[in-house]
């Protein structure tokens, strides 16, 4: 069975996370996804490697994860874009895609010669995608940024760790991460409009729209009240008390709340009877401002392990897991069952175990891993597939275009 996108070609002028991201997503449902890259240095992806960040005796210390896991199944082509041979390899390339994604700095493309405009002209079919850091507009519109500012101007990092202590940002990178997803999104809701109308446009999404987007109750609860909201604390802005992650003998247990129907079964479970009754345990109480119970939990949770505790939890139908750490995640079954975890069979290091793409299509099945391309693998086979001649190509590789 083919892709969900197959035939559908992707042009990307990324760096590092938010762009290639996306467009990872769209190579896994088959596009194909040919990524231009700077004849010098490459995606700085490339510079960071297992051994950068775990230091030089690290098993695989020279392997370029960093680069793998968000480029993947896709083409590797060099180009000049200031080249005047280069900005003709590029239009030619241009005719053949259906989309061009970047999360270059605003303006960049347009000063090259290659702004929205210029290109829909040329090319009215071709969707033109930017996933920016702040949006098109307004006067933060060209200011750098990365994902932790996003989270910082978003709302999101001043909510979360508990008041008193520093902003916390989220233990990944979740800006950039998310934003890409919505990119991906825009793409496929702009690749049905043209199927209907025939004619490309521009999709703009950002990492600050994102995150603000991703906090659409808390936010609204701000706008009616006139206030702050509180920090997260262990729960959210919100829940407080039987939410969070509590110690246990061995680990850490997250539970998501226990509601009127589980709530005297619950107390059971943790010795506590008493608690059925008590006017500042009810369910307004222990779910919104649950001081007491986050202080009895924290007493009681310690006394078993986290196994002890699930093989009580579960059966009772109690929202509870274990607080899982990467190697958790990796020897999941339940993530093993699902591909949410793969594995790829890299010539560098032998079968890794990868993050995988969380979407089904039941009759468009996602790609398999394959290894990411090195730095301008493709460009021969790519241009060779324009009509560029091998004489051709040897000319614009000497003369710096590629």
């Amino acid at each position: 069975m083919n892709g969900a996108l197959d035939g559908i070609r992707v042009i990307e002028l990324g760096q590092e996370i938010q762009g290639p991201y996306a467009t990872l997503l769209l190579a896994d449902m088959g596009a194909d996804v040919i990524k231009i890259e700077n004849r010098a240095t490459g995606d700085l992806a490339r510079r960071t490697t297992v051994g950068r960040i775990a230091g030089p005796e690290a098993p695989h210390a020279a392997f370029q994860q960093y680069f793998l896991v968000l480029n993947r199944g896709k083409k590797s082509i060099t180009l000049d874009l200031k080249h005047p041979e280069g900005k003709a390899v590029f239009r030619r390339l241009l005719a053949t895609a259906d989309v061009l994604l970047t999360n270059f700095r605003p303006g960049v493309l347009d000063r090259l010669g290659f702004g929205y405009d210029t290109v829909h002209a040329e090319f009215p079919r071709l969707i033109y995608a930017v996933a920016s850091s702040w949006g098109p507009e307004g006067p933060w519109a060209l200011r750098p940024s990365r994902d932790m500012l996003a989270q910082a101007a978003s709302g999101m990092m001043g909510k979360t760790g508990f008041a008193g202590q520093p902003p916390l940002p989220a233990g990944s990178i979740l800006a950039d991460y998310s934003g890409a997803y919505m990119a991906a999104s825009g793409v496929l809701a702009a690749l049905y409009v043209r199927e209907r109308s025939g004619k490309g446009q521009r999709v703009d999404t950002s990492m600050y729209g994102t995150l603000i987007s991703m906090q659409p109750w808390e936010i609204a609860q701000a706008s009616l009240t006139g206030t702050e909201n509180r920090r997260a604390g262990r729960g959210t802005q919100f829940l407080h008390g039987v939410w969070g992650a509590f110690r246990t003998a061995d680990g850490w247990i997250a539970i998501a709340g226990v509601d009127e129907d589980r709530w005297e079964v619950f107390c059971t479970l943790i010795g506590r009877p008493d608690l059925v009754d008590d006017p500042h345990c009810d369910n307004e109480w222990r779910n919104f401002r649950g001081d007491k119970v986050q202080a009895i939990l924290d007493e009681i949770l310690p006394t078993r392990t986290t196994d002890q505790w699930m093989r009580a939890f579960g059966p009772n139908d109690i929202f509870a897991t274990p607080v899982a750490g990467y190697l958790d995640v990796l020897n999941s079954e339940q993530a093993l069952a699902n591909n949410y975890i793969r594995e790829l069979d890299h010539p560098a290091t032998g079968p890794i175990r990868l993050a995988g793409n969380p979407i089904r299509l039941s009759d468009a099945p996602m790609r398999d891993f394959v290894p990411a391309p090195g730095h301008g693998a493709d460009t021969e086979s790519v241009l060779s597939a324009l009509g560029y001649t091998a004489d051709e190509i040897a000319a614009l590789r000497t003369g710096e275009a590629i």
